[in-house]
C-alpha cells in the first residue's frame, strides 16, 4: 500500500538523521541521495493504480513531496521525530508561536504519570514527523504555568499555527486506567484537534470516542 510506502520512507529518513542508517554511503551527497529516493518513491506512487491514488492523484502527489521534504528539514534540526526538553520559558513561547504544529508537556520529573506521558508522546513523535512534541519542567516556567492554570499534571497541550487547539489534563480523557493508557487514544485526541497530520492506521477510533466523556482523574495525579 502507498501508505505503508510513505512510513518506510519517513522511517528511514528519521533513521538516517540518527546515524543508525548502517547501509547509507557515508561518503555520498546526503541530501542528493534522499532527493533521489524521494522521486524514487514518487513515481512509484504515481504507478499505483489503487483508489488512494486515483483518487487524489496529481493535488495529492504534489502534497506528499512537499510533506516529505518538510519532514527530511524537520529530522535532521534533531528537533522532530522526539520530544525535545526545553529548559527556557522564552524558548517555549517562542515555538508556541513559530512551530505550525507543536505538543507541549508540561511535566515534573519525579512524578510517574509524566514518566509515562513521556512514553507515548515519544511512540508518536518518531511516527508524526511533522509535528514537534517538546517537554518543559513545571519548575522552569512560573510564567506559564500561572498563565495556563496548570493545576495538576501532566499537563499537555497542543498548537496549530500558535492557536491552542486541545489541552490535556491528567489521564481523564485517555480513558479509565489510572496509571496507564492506550497510546492511540492520545493518538486520536490530538489528530482530531488538527496537530497531527495523519492518523496511524493502528489507532483505534472506538477507543478515543469509548475514552470521552469517563470520570475525572484519579488522586493519584497530581495537584501543583
Amino acid at each position: 500500500m502507498p501508505v505503508d510506502k510513505l512510513h518506510q520512507y519517513q522511517i528511514r529518513l528519521l533513521s538516517h538523521a540518527r546515524g543508525n542508517d548502517n547501509n547509507a554511503d557515508r561518503d555520498s551527497d546526503d541530501g542528493d541521495a534522499s532527493d533521489a529516493s524521494l522521486d524514487e518513491l514518487l513515481d512509484e506512487l504515481d504507478g499505483e493504480d489503487d483508489e488512494f491514488i486515483q483518487k487524489y492523484r496529481e493535488q495529492r502527489l504534489q502534497q506528499i513531496a512537499t510533506d516529505m521534504r518538510t519532514i527530511k528539514e524537520n529530522v535532521e534540526t534533531e528537533q522532530y521525530g522526539q520530544v525535545t526538553t526545553v529548559t527556557e520559558e522564552r524558548e517555549v513561547i517562542r515555538l508556541t508561536a513559530s512551530s505550525n504544529q507543536v505538543v507541549i508537556h508540561f511535566a515534573l520529573d519525579t512524578f510517574r504519570k509524566c514518566s509515562t506521558m513521556d512514553s507515548k508522546l515519544s511512540q508518536l513523535a518518531s511516527k508524526h514527523l511533522l509535528t514537534q512534541f517538546i517537554r518543559v519542567s513545571v519548575d522552569k516556567c512560573p510564567f506559564l504555568v500561572a498563565k495556563l492554570q496548570i493545576k495538576v499534571l501532566p499537563f499537555v497541550i497542543a498548537y496549530n499555527k500558535g492557536v491552542e487547539r486541545t489541552r490535556i489534563v491528567g489521564f481523564s480523557k485517555l480513558g479509565n486506567q489510572p496509571e496507564d493508557f492506550d497510546v492511540a487514544v492520545l493518538e486520536n485526541i490530538l489528530f482530531q484537534a488538527g496537530v497531527l497530520a495523519n492518523k496511524s492506521r493502528t489507532s483505534h477510533e472506538s477507543r478515543w470516542k469509548a475514552s470521552k466523556g469517563r470520570g475525572s482523574d484519579s488522586d493519584s495525579d497530581l495537584d501543583l
